[in-house]
């Protein structure tokens, strides 16, 4: 069944277009008559139309096309009425959709001519947008399957929800959006994203306008109740949310940063057992000239598929991050064991650890050697299981023979952890091997020169070296801090190469806060220990 909505002929005028239809075989098609185009979004609601046929009777019929164009501007639109003059000839085409204009008083062939190309032309119309749609939802499922492989790949927990938020950028073709994470009763806001302001301030304006904060989940805001209820919100404009709704737009950072926030999409992060991990938030969709419009109902569901997937890789990320913590604590707290089984001990090996990721950050080493040399450096010294403690803990000098056996422990150690299938401890053997090589061939055990050395050896060596020397121990006080700076810089091209001395140096703000942290960490510690003593006097 087709329908034609005639828009102002009288009845009997509809009666006597019906007849001319069956005549010409025009079979199947209903005659739809509307006296008033300000009812025709009532009539497309309920009814599906084929072609409008539109009869000026009046001199307001320009705004009457001018309303159509905007109300039904998909579909052909047939025009009726007498002579007119060029210029309003014009202004009916310039109208949009006008397929035919039909001057009174028009013949059988012209009207069914018209009415013809109308209904075949929206036939092809909607047939050729049923196949864009299927191709459109097919490109965007490919988009959809390559994120989720994409998110899935990744278990780095910080690049992923930046990863995440990249993605969804891209698929809802919006101007920013962030991630908030669900910390028990809390909400982090974790990384975020903003085109305007990269544009503006360039690269690396997150870590200056995006601090990361915790507030407490309560629905009086947006990211707050999407996290509490599990709802999704679509906020055509955040600054006119109706006074009833529980939540409101805070615009502290668009005063901030001269940002101007306007559509919204708020989607909860939901796993498998609907349990909610987080909220993704977009914001200022775009259309093609850059101007922000509402985000259109259709995206919700890709938004949302992509909440989904995105939440399963966050929960996978956070088990192997646990997987990943258990295991290096197991090896420092082994590390320890092997060691001077003390406090310090611990301290040490974390810092060394840390000073270690810094200089091969700097060095540009990629994630995963970074990661393995972070395993790895906490048992360069594990061979020292195998050192008698009366040598280990001699406070004064060790004699020659004494001395000749303390350096033995880079050999058992490397003999503790050969043989192994596994690439953390392939790692920990060569650490443990040649930390103490130098390079200027004099180090111990092989007296390895230079690049021979192997890179996470030289790493773990000045890592160690710097830590040894502004750490006391009972064989010595500790140095200063820019004694011990100095020290490395003294021993440029001859314990340590150039390229190591140089990552060292350049990291060194972090590698000093590393030290305070710890410091501070010890301090506390024994503060801790003392005040318990104190308490068991009494």
């Amino acid at each position: 069944m087709k329908n034609i909505l005639f828009i102002n002929p009288k009845r009997e005028q509809l009666d006597e277009m019906k007849e001319i239809l069956e005549k010409n075989d025009l079979v199947g098609i209903r005659l739809i008559l509307c006296d008033n185009v300000r009812s025709v979004p009532v009539i497309l609601h309920n009814t599906e139309v084929n072609c409008v046929f539109y009869e000026m009777i009046n001199s307001d019929f320009l705004k009457d096309l001018e309303y159509l164009r905007i109300v039904v501007h998909a579909i052909p639109k047939i025009v009726c009425g007498q002579k007119v003059g060029k210029k309003d000839l014009i202004d009916i085409i310039n109208c949009g959709s006008i397929f035919f204009y039909l001057e009174k008083p028009f013949n059988e062939h012209d009207f069914i001519t018209a009415i013809n190309s109308a209904i075949n032309f929206n036939r092809d119309v909607l047939d050729n947008y049923k196949k864009g749609q299927k191709k459109y939802i097919k490109k965007q499922i490919e988009k959809l399957n390559k994120v989720g492989i994409a998110l899935s790949s990744e278990h780095n927990l910080e690049k992923l929800l930046e990863q995440i938020v990249l993605q969804a950028l891209f698929l809802a073709q919006c101007d920013a959006g962030s991630i908030y994470i669900k910390e028990g009763n809390m909400l982090a806001f974790m990384v975020a994203q903003n085109n305007t302001l990269k544009k503006r301030y360039g690269e690396g304006y997150e870590e200056k306008y995006f601090k990361r904060f915790h507030f407490p989940i309560s629905k009086d805001r947006i990211s707050g109740y999407v996290a509490a209820t599990g709802e999704t919100l679509n906020i055509k404009d955040v600054y006119h949310i109706p006074s009833r709704r529980e939540y409101t737009f805070t615009d502290d950072f668009d005063k901030r940063n001269h940002y101007v926030t306007k559509s919204m999409f708020a989607v909860p992060m939901k796993d498998s057992d609907n349990n909610i991990l987080g909220v993704l938030q977009l914001i200022n969709c775009l259309n093609e000239e850059s101007r922000i419009i509402p985000f259109d109902k259709n995206l919700e569901n890709l938004i949302q598929s992509l909440a989904s997937q995105a939440a399963v890789a966050i929960r996978n990320a956070k088990l192997i991050k646990k997987v990943k913590d258990a295991h290096l604590d197991t090896i420092l707290r082994l590390s320890v064991a092997a060691e001077f089984r003390d406090d310090n001990t611990s301290e040490h090996l974390r810092r060394m650890t840390t000073y270690s990721v810094i200089i091969a950050k700097n060095l540009g080493m990629s994630e995963n050697e970074i990661e393995l040399l972070e395993y790895a450096a906490p048992m360069h010294d594990i061979g020292k299981i195998g050192i008698p403690d009366s040598i280990l803990f001699k406070p004064g000098s060790l004699t020659k023979n004494e001395w000749e056996m303390m350096k033995m422990h880079t050999i058992y150690g490397a003999q503790i952890m050969e043989g192994s299938d596994s690439e953390i401890l392939k790692v920990s053997t060569v650490v443990a091997l040649n930390h103490h090589e130098r390079w200027n061939g004099k180090g111990y055990p092989n007296g390895l020169k230079q690049d021979r050395i192997p890179i996470f050896g030289q790493i773990v060596s000045i890592a160690d070296v710097f830590d040894a020397l502004i750490s006391k121990r009972c064989y010595k006080e500790a140095y200063d801090l820019q004694e011990a700076v100095e020290e490395i810089k003294i021993s440029n091209h001859t314990i340590f190469g150039p390229h190591i001395v140089g990552a060292f140096m350049k990291g060194l703000d972090e590698i000093i806060e590393v030290f305070n942290i710890s410091q501070k960490n010890i301090f506390a510690k024994r503060q801790i220990v003392e005040g318990s003593a104190v308490d068991a006097q009494f």
